[in-house]
């Protein structure tokens, strides 16, 4: 990798905060939880619910606008506050620091009643799917508090393929594996036990990358006997309800917004503050 590229990356990293025209300065906060710094939205909500949200960047890249716009609107018109983990990332921080964080976090979350039992979902999309079913299968593993639900979006959920058909995927599982083998399940959750999952909730588009790691899942939950449901949005890319406008995204957001309120309650949530 050029130094040029390297240093974009690195310049990529930096936490950023939901933009004005998502959200206004006075509806976000940024404490830190075991350390990590997390992003609220509205979190006076969080008594109601919460969506934890893991961005995607391939585990090289922070959180986008757009992931912001979705976690945004999601939280909103299901009546929950939103927070986005601000995980470490590679190639500076590999494998396992991004999984330490997300844990570390929800440790001191629920600690501190920030996190109820059965009143937060944990979300990501791409990298941050991936990485959101990792840390399912550690708190199930370990009998701590689990999410109610996962809301999964075009999950990297195996990082030891090489047929995705771009190079830049490669290079960023070479990037934050290291030397460890690409097949162990918390960096590859697929390969992992997904037997004791809170319910999924997988949304993917037919024509992303990641539509055979959401298909895989899907079959591999079905053989696990877990509970979950794919909705897969034909002639659409990757990360649609993120990344995605039009029908398709919409579709995908109503069917993720429905999954938030049926799961924690909220079928009738309270009016949430405007967007902006």
């Amino acid at each position: 990798m050029s130094l040029v590229r390297t240093l974009r990356i690195l310049a990529s990293q930096r936490p950023t905060t939901p933009p004005r025209s998502v959200a206004a300065p006075a509806r976000v906060q940024r404490p830190r939880h075991g350390h990590v710094p997390v992003t609220w939205i509205d979190r006076e909500l969080s008594g109601a619910g919460t969506i934890v949200h893991l961005h995607g960047g391939s585990y090289l890249s922070g959180e986008s606008p757009q992931s912001w716009g979705w976690l945004e609107e999601v939280a909103r018109r299901s009546g929950a506050a939103g927070a986005m983990i601000h995980y470490r990332l590679a190639p500076r921080h590999p494998f396992p620091a991004a999984i330490e964080d997300v844990l570390r976090a929800l440790d001191a979350l629920t600690t501190a009643a920030q996190l109820r039992p059965g009143r937060w979902v944990l979300s990501g999309e791409g990298a941050g799917a991936g990485l959101a079913l990792a840390v399912a299968q550690v708190l199930a593993d370990e009998a701590l508090d689990s999410p109610a639900a996962l809301l999964l979006e075009s999950p990297w959920a195996d990082l030891s393929r090489e047929d995705h058909g771009r190079e830049e995927l490669l290079t960023a599982a070479r990037l934050y594996a290291g030397p460890v083998p690409r097949t162990e399940p918390r960096l590859s959750p697929l390969h992992g036990d997904l037997s004791a999952l809170p319910p999924v909730h997988l949304v993917s588009g037919a024509l992303d990358a990641m539509t055979g790691d959401a298909r895989r899942l899907s079959s591999a939950l079905t053989a696990a006997g877990a509970e979950h449901d794919h909705l897969e949005i034909p002639g659409t890319g990757g990360a649609v309800a993120t990344n995605e406008q039009g029908p398709g995204s919409q579709q995908a957001r109503r069917f993720q917004i429905a999954a938030v309120r049926t799961t924690l309650g909220l079928d009738d949530p309270a009016p949430a503050p405007a967007a902006h």
